[in-house]
């Protein structure tokens, strides 16, 4: 090999490492601009601090964007491949992947593989353009006998067909937009960011079909957030959606059940809020936290607000001796309740929970449009619940009826205890006869058994099992409070 050739080998590695480090350095600076423009200012800031690069010496050029360049390469994919390329791929089920945030930066034998491979691309050169230079003067050659010929190529790009979301996909897709810059400034962004984490990032796994009875309450909420999203177009002046419902009645009905049902299936962006979310110690931080609650929902709608044991911040104002910041705080409430209902282009809802209807403001009640009684199961609910609670393969000769008619007045959750409470029977007789439970905890064995398969199966569960539960779990509502949600539905309810 001549020095000249060796220089050139030298040159061409030389010049193949600064490429790379140009590369890389265009990159950082395009994703930290990529993240100071959507919001991530923290993220950009650290990604600053961590890379070695003067990043006030760069700055991304006028007709350059990290996200139209991505789109373009789809694009060109797409066209060129007729199939989507595959940017993201799932991890799978295996727990042993680790985190993005623990790989480790690759050693110096995979930098130095790297680089070889990189310099004998290079030294290949050669032979790549002599390559071009003979098919250049094939295309050349083509192009004089066809030079007055017209030929194209019909390519079809193969159109997906567009699916519908299931809930599962929809919680695993979606990306959550940065806080906006009007909460960024000063304390409304520690405020801002505890309300953001009330929003519901996971699945809670509760459908309408779960539910059972309702049909009302299930209605309704179809109304409010589901059929507007679908048809805008309908839902518009007198037939703007409902912007508030309030769902009382007995502990244990299903009320809190309906609203992760809403979570699920009303793919909108679901702030899960309690007390202990919009009251706080610091004089002026509560109507603070109100508006910002507001104005995030606004921010990323659609979305829904959901407030339980709403009684617990929003009593009557007329109650004696009740504190400044407290009323204060209510006023707010109602101040963003009350935009709400006369705004017409904002997709925000508001679902509300009580127990004790009788104890809220009468000005909240004219701003939830719908005030629906969520009342005790009935007889072919309760039948139903218990049949899906301890189906026939779990139990032997039971009389679903019969139990179902010795459960008037429970409710669902009551109804639940007691088939736990009839199910741990056989599980007992079955501790009894493998274990002796009565024993000192001191000579108890907690060894957990490796081998399910030798232990026994307990008993099917039977129709005594369920009598003597029924004596031990008694309903946790009375009779009295159910007529009193009843008057009270028949003077303020709205269907």
């Amino acid at each position: 090999m001549s020095m000249k050739m060796m220089k050139r080998d030298g040159e061409n590695r030389i010049k193949g490492k600064r490429d790379v480090q140009e590369r890389k350095r265009n990159l950082y600076v395009m994703i930290c601009n990529h993240l100071a423009n959507n919001g991530y200012i923290d993220t950009a800031a650290c990604m600053q601090r961590e890379i070695d690069i003067n990043f006030d010496n760069y700055e991304v050029a006028d007709n350059m964007d990290l996200y139209y360049v991505l789109q373009d390469f789809e694009e060109y994919y797409e066209l060129r491949f007729q199939k989507k390329p595959t940017l993201v791929k799932k991890t799978g089920d295996n727990p042993v992947k680790k985190s993005m945030l623990n790989r480790k930066p690759p050693s110096g034998a995979l930098k130095k593989q790297g680089s070889t491979s990189r310099a004998s691309g290079s030294s290949s050169t050669k032979a790549q353009k002599s390559s071009k230079e003979e098919l250049k003067v094939k295309k050349s050659k083509s192009s004089v006998e066809n030079q007055f010929s017209l030929e194209g190529k019909n390519i079809e790009i193969q159109k997906e067909e567009v699916k519908e979301e299931t809930p599962e996909e929809y919680f695993e897709n979606r990306v959550l937009p940065p806080l906006p810059e009007f909460v960024l400034a000063g304390e409304l962004k520690d405020l801002a960011l505890s309300v953001q984490r009330e929003i519901i990032t996971s699945n809670p796994e509760v459908s309408f079909k779960d539910i059972i009875g309702l049909t009302t309450a299930k209605k309704l909420m179809k109304e409010a957030v589901m059929l507007p999203l679908k048809y805008p177009h309908l839902f518009t002046g007198l037939l703007e959606p409902w912007k508030g419902i309030l769902l009382f009645g007995p502990p244990g009905t299903g009320k809190t059940m309906m609203a992760k049902a809403v979570a699920t299936q009303c793919k909108t962006t679901f702030f899960n809020i309690s007390a202990s979310t919009i009251v706080s110690k610091w004089r002026g931080d509560s109507e603070k936290l109100v508006k910002i609650l507001f104005d995030l929902a606004r921010y990323y709608q659609p979305s829904t607000i959901f407030i339980d044991e709403i009684d617990a911040v929003m009593s009557s104002r007329s109650q004696s001796g009740e504190h400044e910041a407290s009323r204060r705080m209510k006023t707010e409430l109602l101040i963003q309740l009350d935009g709400l209902i006369k705004s017409t282009d904002e997709r925000v809802f508001l679902l509300a929970a009580s127990n004790l209807p009788w104890e809220l403001d009468s000005a909240l009640l004219r701003r939830l449009e719908k005030r629906i009684l969520i009342p005790l199961p009935e007889l072919e609910a309760r039948k139903a619940l218990i049949h899906l609670l301890v189906p026939p393969t779990k139990s032997e000769n039971l009389d679903y009826f019969e139990i179902a008619a010795l459960l008037d007045g429970y409710s669902g959750s009551d109804i639940r205890l007691v088939c736990k409470e009839a199910a741990m029977k056989p599980l007992r007789r079955l501790m009894d006869r493998i274990e002796n439970v009565d024993t000192d905890t001191d000579d108890f064995d907690w060894t957990p058994i490796t081998d399910p398969e030798k232990v026994p199966q307990p008993e099917p569960v039977t129709m005594d099992d369920f009598l003597q539960a029924l004596e031990t779990t008694k309903a946790a509502t009375h009779v009295i409070e159910q007529s009193k949600y009843q008057k009270w539905m028949e003077e303020f309810g709205s269907v």
